[in-house]
């Protein structure tokens, strides 16, 4: 197979050697000019003569204006210090985004030769426009609807903030250039801009005698003045890699900027290939997902060498950057050589994790007088890092233990050193809030953990990781040192954002092995075999984004990049690409999860519909599916009543000696669900012991019952009045925070922000709500508060009696009655009252059969376990804490419950209980899926979702 680089290199006589020393060869990328130089090895590597200088057009460019492209961070840096000249309250963090879109723009118009006064000028009058523009109707209309939304009176927030960068964004433009030239720097279109005016003028002084511009496709304008400044000088020669049909078919986007080169300069030279005239073997897979798509390509480029393929000339591109790291865990690398030229992303790695968990954890930090102290949600991605446990092994284990039995919610950092073992850990930890003791401490950590590798002789990519990392910081932070006034959470947002656009460089030999790449590092390249990995619409090719300031209408007006030419671009790397290949396999992800669109690519549908009319051409294609795991079926989940299970029943007996009784809770569980009842209260078990970083519904509950029960209890076997309960009401706040402190929620003296003060307040508000409806209904007698001494035994056969007990909120006499309260935070829901009177039977039934009426049936259990304790008549009522405005919902429309009642209940609780006891009947789970769905055990039965 000839490739572009042979055919150039076939271009150069041998009598033409010597001359090479003084001639330049530019390719769109640096890997192009390495490929380029291999073949001219191979063809003349046995004569001696002096290689040409080989560049890549960015290095082209910055060789001919002898300035360098400056660093993205140090411009912003400069537009910045311009912007701020015309708004003195703006701030580094509010700019960094917007900063970086302006960057962009004023790169392109340079590139392209706009003229950035035009585009951004008001364009207030017709005559301008014409002055501008000449009578172009169709440009006259692009930039009325333009002016028409910038005149507009009723402007969205959007719109105003879109018309302020606007307004200044021109005038800056002239400032910053001038501003770059002074200290020598620029942005790379400046330089192309610059180069382009300078070639036309008679006297420029050349570096070199000839130029080579090699495999160029969609030039921007400045690329063509530049190129065509050197052809007509008689210095350079063009050199096009094409395809007949898409040359001459002109529907194909794919050559579109191509037919316009040859028109322009006839005299290049052109290498049209014929692809359609030679056979190919195509290969379409259908794979479901990512990881699927990563295995099925190292298989393939597997069995391409085992067949005899070349390596080198075996390409797997990658039109989806986060496949690289599951396909070189797939590919067996000890039997075959890889060459990486994608660059391993640094925000994918875990010393970047590492950094930006400490730098939040630094961020969010308290100053206190005592030091500083930590949240422990900061805390815990932090300690969970890797690299954090590197001198302190299972640190996130221990101390993550210790936060959830203390309930430690903040920790101050003398506290928290008391707890590491680990001098690099604690140094790191101690370094304050100022930037320049975090750097210091940062590197002196991570330079330990090199060394630290080092000396074990493992982790040879995080060594690799960690000192990319540590070069690129040293470089940054002489940016940062001078930029006093930085917030540690900008610094944070800069080191964010600069390290997600670096890629670590792996180490290779770069015309060796089977090459790995992206689909834009093709370009000139040509591989006998190809597979291409994510060849979905929407990676190939990527998504249409605009992130600019300008409107998609100047930019046609002024002949700036729009998403057409884009598409345009893609199109022909695409076709290029395969115009020498053999032998290619597309691989694609047929799932729309994540960001997948579960489609072919519409690039390799336009080639299959061209390809299935040639008879040289074979089409296979190929579908795989995913096999789900084998799914226990929920209907077998059965715990039958064994000697293990009884025994664990046994503890509910009154026989036994551990006192522990059936709850209303754990009856309800059990009408719910069988099986939930024996997890959660038969075998016991539990939901992992987690930290609430927050007040959650389940304290707020706690905490309101617990305030009540402290404010009442001076109160207990006594009246109270109206006027006792309005004073109640001013030892709230202080009863709610001692009760927080006294649960661990939160420490002492911690000041409340956030949702935890807002919730706090919601407590706060409840409880004076509850004491308002206790004022209005006094005076009553307060008889008990959470009491939990009564209970009552079911007799069961053979087995013995089993205890019924529970936890009474509060207990009150009032007009000869005992009223029974119980509070509840979540939904109440009680049976009607109409099926009450209507069918007796059928209303107690409803308590037993749906658990959405537990709370009817804990008042009645209640009521039921007060029977021989009080001759007074009972009253039952629930306090939902969501409605308190609708006071308290009694049972039976607040009438006593009467004996008949009491005593229905009561046969149809000692039916559920014996049917608890009765070993024929299994722990099975319910019929009813919508019980599962927040259950807590639904990943342990697989039911529920």
């Amino acid at each position: 197979m000839k490739t572009f680089h042979h055919l150039i290199v076939e271009q150069i006589l041998e009598s033409d050697l010597q001359q090479l020393k003084g001639h330049c060869f530019v390719f769109p990328t640096k890997r192009g000019g390495v490929f380029f130089k291999r073949a001219l090895l191979q063809k003349f590597g046995h004569q001696d003569f002096m290689l040409p200088t080989i560049f890549s057009i960015e290095d082209f460019v910055q060789r001919m204006t002898g300035l360098s492209i400056t660093d993205e961070l140090t411009l912003l840096f400069h537009l910045f210090k311009i912007y701020q000249k015309r708004d003195k309250d703006l701030e580094f963090d509010a700019f960094y985004a917007w900063g970086k879109v302006i960057l962009k723009d004023y790169d392109e118009i340079d590139r392209y030769l706009a003229n950035a006064k035009q585009i951004y000028s008001d364009l207030q009058n017709i005559k301008e426009i014409d002055h501008v523009f000449g009578y172009n109707d169709e440009f006259r209309e692009i930039i009325a609807r333009f002016r028409t939304l910038t005149e507009k009176q009723d402007k969205t927030k959007l719109l105003t903030e879109f018309l302020k960068i606007w307004k200044e964004v021109g005038a800056v433009y002239e400032d910053f250039q001038g501003e770059l030239l002074k200290e020598e720097k620029a942005y790379g279109g400046m330089l192309y801009r610059n180069l382009a005016s300078v070639l036309s003028q008679d006297h420029f002084e050349h570096p070199f005698d000839y130029y080579h511009f090699c495999g160029f496709n969609a030039l921007s304008k400045s690329e063509e003045v530049i190129f065509d400044a050197l052809v007509k000088a008689k210095r350079a020669q063009l050199y096009w890699d094409t395809d007949n049909y898409f040359m001459v078919e002109k529907k194909e986007e794919a050559g579109s900027f191509m037919r316009e080169y040859r028109s322009k300069w006839p005299n290049s030279v052109w290498f049209d290939a014929d692809s359609l005239s030679e056979g190919k073997t195509v290969h379409v897979h259908s794979v479901p997902q990512n990881m699927a798509q990563a295995h099925l390509a190292a298989k393939l480029a597997g069995e391409l060498i085992q067949q005899g393929a070349k390596p080198e000339e075996t390409a797997i591109v990658l039109a989806d950057e986060k496949l690289l790291v599951p396909f070189l865990y797939a590919m067996p690398l000890h039997d075959h050589k890889v060459n990486v030229t994608m660059g391993y992303p640094m925000k994918s790695t875990i010393v970047f994790d590492f950094v930006l968990c400490y730098l939040e954890l630094m961020r969010k930090a308290q100053s206190t007088e005592q030091g500083l102290v930590f949240y422990t949600y900061d805390l815990r991605p932090f300690l969970s890092n890797a690299y954090t446990a590197l001198f302190h092994e299972g640190i996130y284990q221990q101390l993550n233990e210790w936060f959830v039995r203390e309930k430690k919610t903040k920790i101050g950092l003398n506290e928290l050193l008391d707890k590491v073992k680990s001098n690099q850990l604690k140094s790191l930890l101690n370094a304050g809030k100022e930037w320049e003791d975090i750097a210091a401490a940062l590197k002196a950590y991570l330079t330990a953990a090199f060394y630290d590798f080092k000396e074990k002789d493992s982790g040879l990519t995080d060594r690799e990781f960690i000192y990319f990392f540590l070069k690129s910081l040293n470089q940054l932070n002489d940016y940062l040192r001078q930029k006093e006034t930085f917030s540690l959470r900008l610094i944070k947002k800069i080191i964010q954002e600069h390290f997600r656009a670096v890629k670590i460089p792996f180490e290779g030999e770069p015309v060796q092995g089977v090459q790995v790449m992206g689909f834009l590092e093709t370009r000139t390249l040509d591989f006998k075999h190809l597979i291409v990995v994510s060849a979905n619409e929407g990676k190939l090719p990527t998504t249409r984004s605009s992130n600019s300031y300008i409107p998609y209408g100047l930019r046609k007006v002024f002949q700036l990049p729009t998403f057409e030419e884009q598409d345009a671009i893609y199109a022909y790397h695409f076709k290029r690409l395969l115009q020498r290949a053999e032998e290619v396999h597309f691989v694609y992800d047929n799932t729309t999860q994540g960001d997948s669109t579960g489609e072919r690519s519409r690039f390799i549908l336009q080639q299959l519909k061209r390809y299935k009319k040639l008879e040289e051409y074979v089409i296979l294609e190929k579908s795989y599916e995913g096999r789900a795991p084998e799914t226990i079926n929920s209907n077998e989940i059965s715990i039958p009543k064994g000697p293990e299970v009884k025994k664990l029943l046994s503890v509910f007996l009154e026989s036994t000696v551990d006192g522990k009784y059936l709850s209303p809770t754990s009856l309800t569980n059990y009408i719910t669900c069988p099986l939930k009842f024996y997890l959660k209260n038969v075998a016991s078990f539990r939901e992992l012991d987690d930290l609430d970083e927050d007040i959650d519904a389940r304290n707020l509950g706690n905490i309101v019952h617990d305030v009540l029960e402290y404010l009442y209890m001076p109160w207990l076997n006594r009246e109270i009045g109206a006027e006792q309960i309005r004073l109640l009401k001013g030892l709230v706040e202080k009863q709610l925070i001692d009760t927080l402190q006294r649960e661990h929620i939160i420490q002492e003296n911690q000041q409340l922000s956030g949702r935890d003060l807002v919730t706090k307040q919601v407590m706060e508000q409840m409880i004076q709500k509850v004491l308002d409806l206790d004022a209005q209904d006094a005076p009553f007698k307060m008889v008990g508060l959470e009491t939990e001494e009564y209970k009552t035994l079911v007799e069961i056969e053979e087995i013995g009696k089993a205890r019924i007990s529970g936890k009474i909120d509060r207990m009150d006499e009032k007009s000869g009655q005992l009223r029974i309260t119980d509070y509840k935070t979540g939904k109440v829901d009680l049976v009607s009252k109409s099926l009450m009177f209507k069918d007796p039977q059928a209303y107690m039934d409803k308590y037993f059969e749906d658990p959405k009426y537990k709370s009817g049936f804990q008042g009645y259990l209640y009521a039921l376990l007060t029977k021989g304790h009080s001759d007074l008549p009972v009253k039952v009522g629930i306090t939902s804490m969501r409605k308190l405005s609708e006071g308290t919902q009694w049972l039976r429309d607040g009438e006593t419950i009467p004996a008949d009642a009491i005593a229905m209940f009561e046969e149809k609780l000692q039916h559920l209980v014996r049917e608890i006891f009765d070993p024929a009947i299994p722990f099975s789970q319910t019929d009813d899926l919508k019980h599962c769905e927040y259950c807590e055990f639904k990943q342990l039965c697989k039911r529920g979702g």
